[in-house]
């Protein structure tokens, strides 16, 4: 007898399985065919369909994670090295130290490994063990105690009596009672550097120096303070950091200045003008505002948090404001203490005889007034007419550029008179394009090169044109380089 066998395949909807079953309810895989006499296929077929379907959607239960859990560090543990003990015959001479554990450490640093116990480190080639690895007992990262905050079991902390020091003022006894203080600085190299730092331990300085200070000093002090803080309200809008600067700059002048009069005699003081005022506490508060401005003005000092236009439109304010004439000699007084006082150094107790401040400045103003003299006679009148002219133009890029264009022209206004006084254009045309060759000269520009001082609107409030000027500025650039080299010639 012949076994026959049907190989006819139909799909999923005509198999007997899935006789009087709704379409969403076939057993079986969409597209695929089925033998008739194949009940188990379509089944499984199925079954897996499911599974590809849940399994996105399946969550194990904790036990399960657990368990994984487990079985991968099993894995992990398996795979690393094992670890015993390297029996050595004898012992190695006591000045002999051997480099490492095996000569496969010696020739290879990096086979050492952490062990399975992760107790001491393993050579992952022999199997010798090395050094143990050490693990702090009360913190776990290698940085500043302070900035660890990674605890592990109780820190080790040194118990003092506080009675075992004198303390002969309260301050001292309060703080031997509460301990030392760890100051936590943030260390962010990126944002922050060497600031934080600087200013804590200008801090703790002024500290110090207040806590030596007499009752009355400090009194004083405070009521400086309070005087210097008054005197903000008419230069508001202010920054605020500006105002913490102001604030500083004055306790830290006071402080230098007490310590000075402490050492040094009236009689003999040359700060004569703080000295006659010192009783004034408004004079003093309004010197320190005074050289704080100077300071940031004349760029000694800078606040980088502070914006260059907040600065102009603070320091045009008080300017603004109504100063006492004998206070620029006050202001210079005060930078001097406040040079000693950022340096960590003391001025010393004044000499008799020494001449006073405000006689070397009264000698260096007559100095600047005879050289001032001197350098008007430059040029005859068409010199002062020019140089009247050239000061008019400050507006352009300040006083600077003004005394650069004078000095740039000493010695040369025979050369460029003739061509001046013969140009048609008006003469505040004819002095910014004087100062638009020595800003050229000064900046290393060619005469084709672009400059932002030439702007339309500006010249038309001059009265000419950009074109006109150029020309103007050429024809003065030829004249200076004639000169020039007439002079060489004939030298």
């Amino acid at each position: 007898m012949n076994l026959r066998v049907d190989v006819a395949l139909v799909p999923r909807q005509h198999h007997p399985l899935n006789r009087g079953l709704s379409p969403q309810t076939l057993l079986g895989i969409e597209g695929v065919r089925y033998s008739p006499h194949d009940r188990l296929g379509p089944i499984m077929d199925s079954m897996q369909m499911f599974e590809l379907r849940s399994r996105g959607f399946s969550t194990r239960s904790k036990e399960e994670q657990l368990r994984l859990k487990r079985k991968h560090e099993e894995e992990e543990r398996r795979k690393a090295p094992l670890t015993f003990l390297a029996i050595l015959e004898g012992e190695p001479p006591a000045d002999s130290k051997p480099k490492a554990n095996c000569p496969c450490v010696e020739k290879n640093p990096n086979l050492l490994v952490p062990s399975a116990d992760g107790d001491c480190m393993v050579c992952s080639n022999c199997g010798i063990t090395g050094s143990a690895i050490m693990v702090s007992q009360h913190r776990a990262k290698a940085c500043a105690a302070e900035d660890d905050k990674t605890t592990v079991a109780d820190a080790p902390k040194a118990v003092t009596d506080r009675f075992a020091e004198a303390a002969f003022d309260l301050k001292t006894a309060r703080q031997l009672k509460e301990g030392p203080k760890v100051a936590t600085v943030a260390t962010n190299r990126k944002i922050l550097g060497f600031a934080p730092e600087f200013v804590r331990r200008l801090t703790e300085k002024a500290d110090r120096a207040r806590g030596q200070l007499s009752t009355k000093d400090q009194t004083r002090e405070l009521q400086l303070l309070v005087r210097v803080e008054k005197l903000f309200k008419p230069l508001e809008p202010m920054p605020d950091d500006m105002k913490r600067y102001a604030r500083v700059q004055s306790y830290t002048f006071f402080h230098a200045y007490v310590n000075h009069c402490n050492t040094c005699h009236a009689c003999k003081c040359r700060f004569t003008g703080l000295r006659d005022n010192d009783t004034h506490l408004q004079y003093l508060a309004t010197a320190c505002l005074a050289t704080t401005m100077a300071q940031l003005e004349d760029g000694s000092c800078r606040i980088s948090t502070v914006e260059t236009e907040q600065l102009e439109a603070v320091l045009e304010r008080h300017r603004e404001t109504d100063t006492p004439a004998a206070l620029r000699t006050a202001v210079r007084e005060m930078r001097l203490f406040l040079d000693a006082a950022h340096n960590n150094t003391t001025l010393p107790p004044c000499e008799a005889g020494a001449q006073t401040v405000a006689v070397e400045m009264a000698a260096e103003d007559e100095e600047k007034r005879l050289a001032y003299e001197e350098s008007e006679k430059e040029g005859g009148a068409f010199g002062r007419q020019l140089r009247t002219f050239l000061r008019k133009l400050h507006f352009v890029e300040g006083n600077e550029l003004v005394e650069h264009t004078i000095q740039f022209y000493v010695g040369k206004y025979d050369r460029i008179q003739e061509k001046v006084e013969g140009s048609d254009l008006s003469w505040p045309a004819k002095a910014f394009a004087a100062m638009e060759v020595a800003a050229r000269a000064k900046e290393g520009l060619g005469l084709d090169e672009p400059s932002a001082r030439v702007r339309p609107a500006l010249l038309a409030s001059l009265g000419t044109t950009a074109a006109a000027v150029m020309k103007f500025v050429h024809e003065l650039h030829g004249q200076l380089n004639a000169g020039t080299s007439k002079d060489h010639a004939l030298a």
